[in-house]
């Protein structure tokens, strides 16, 4: 009678730690498919094991928990989620209507329900700096964020990410005035920061201390070639850790900004044609091309346009277009990958599939690169946010097209 007592006890205590742990720890497991870790070689057949959001181990002939989920990735590839280093859309508005507003988050403009946020999950982005638009001066401040989540709160990378500066004047100003103010700014934000025992700065200020200080990025906006010279000087007048946000014309200062250092963001259109006002010639132009040559590292941005569906909306488009244009493989998905994650500084969170880094995945039907491959389903922070055969906006749209 008291052993059969004492089974059932050590039974019971079994289950409960059992079911403790069930509770506690979300275990999935991806198998089977070709991972590209942005990190090594890839892995063919591969697994990718998962515990509280956060990947375990990556590798092949992994022993899969028992209690795990597991997807299936056979034929499919995995990859690290997307990073778009730049964008407004997830925003209610792009731009205060006063151009100077360091105190300004876009934090209270987010909006977890608007379109973007699903279009993204369904295109394979998972992390995204949301950044205040170009029509500024000082435009506020942004922040890094999960694709996946309710609440905003929830979804936050890196809430200070960097503020928005834009050197493209204003209501027909000139650029001469449009530097000399926002000079003026940052001189205040210097003189506040040198004086920082005599008290805490004025809250409105504290954002330009912080990135007069070296402490946040600076994402400066160039409209054209001419706004590069003024951009790396306030660079080094200030300071600054800079992000260069580059308008299209800005390839013809492409040796200037190689010779800083700088990463920059693409234009999001990344091939173009102009005529030479001279010769009345007309020329092809690809960023990508230019860029590379320059040795400036890049990552990309899509068009703020919601009504394409093709093109330069899309991250691995871009990508797939430096890829025609001459650049390796691995460096154009590591430029949507862990190149923006780097220059976002959020690296040693996500950009790659190793161990310990955020299990923000996306399953592929195929090559990431080419035009008939589909996103198959996105995770984010080891859950699953997206999946394709779920997709009622895909499915409509896709009913329209075959009536």
């Amino acid at each position: 009678m008291k052993k059969t007592t004492f089974r059932l006890m050590l039974r019971g205590a079994c289950f409960l730690l059992w079911v403790g742990s069930s509770l506690g720890a979300q275990e999935l497991a991806i198998k089977g498919g070709r991972i590209l870790t942005m990190a090594g070689e890839p892995i063919d057949g591969g697994t990718v094991l998962i515990r509280d959001g956060k990947i375990t181990a990556v590798g092949e002939k992994l022993d899969i928990p028992i209690d795990a989920m597991v997807i299936d990735a056979t034929g499919k590839t995995i990859m690290p989620g997307f990073v778009e280093s730049h964008s407004s859309a997830a925003m209610s508005q792009s731009n205060e209507t006063n151009p100077n507003v360091p105190y300004l988050t876009v934090m209270d403009s987010i909006d977890p329900m608007r379109a973007y946020f699903h279009d993204a999950r369904s295109n394979g982005v998972t992390t995204v700096a949301v950044v205040p638009g170009n029509a500024t001066m000082i435009g506020g401040q942004g922040a890094v964020i999960k694709t996946g989540g309710t609440f905003v709160e929830d979804m936050v990378l890196m809430r200070n990410a960097g503020v928005k500066i834009s050197l493209k004047p204003l209501n027909e100003a000139s650029r001469m005035g449009h530097l000399a103010a926002l000079r003026l700014e940052l001189d205040q934000a210097k003189k506040l920061l040198d004086d920082e025992d005599d008290g805490p700065p004025d809250p409105k200020k504290e954002a330009l201390v912080s990135m007069v200080g070296g402490k946040i990025p600076a994402f400066i906006y160039c409209e054209s070639a001419m706004d590069v010279a003024p951009a790396l000087q306030l660079a080094a007048d200030y300071d600054l850790k800079s992000i260069l946000v580059l308008g299209r014309k800005c390839y013809l200062a492409a040796s200037e900004i190689a010779e800083s250092g700088q990463p920059v963001i693409l234009d999001s259109t990344l091939v173009f044609w102009e005529t030479d006002p001279r010769t009345g010639s007309d020329k092809k132009i690809v960023l990508t091309k230019i860029f590379q040559e320059a040795g400036v590292p890049f990552t990309f941005q899509v068009a703020a346009s919601t009504t394409s569906t093709l093109g330069n909306n899309f991250l691995w488009y871009q990508a797939a277009c430096a890829v025609k244009y001459g650049m390796p493989v691995q460096k154009a998905l590591e430029a949507i990958t862990l190149l923006p994650a780097r220059i976002l500084g959020v690296d040693k969170f996500v950009g790659s599939l190793e161990p310990g880094k955020d299990a923000d995945i996306v399953i592929l039907t195929g090559d990431p690169l080419l035009l008939d491959t589909w996103v198959e389903t996105t995770i984010v922070g080891g859950k699953v946010v997206y999946e394709r055969g779920k997709d009622r906006k895909l499915k409509r749209l896709l009913n329209g097209v075959n009536q």
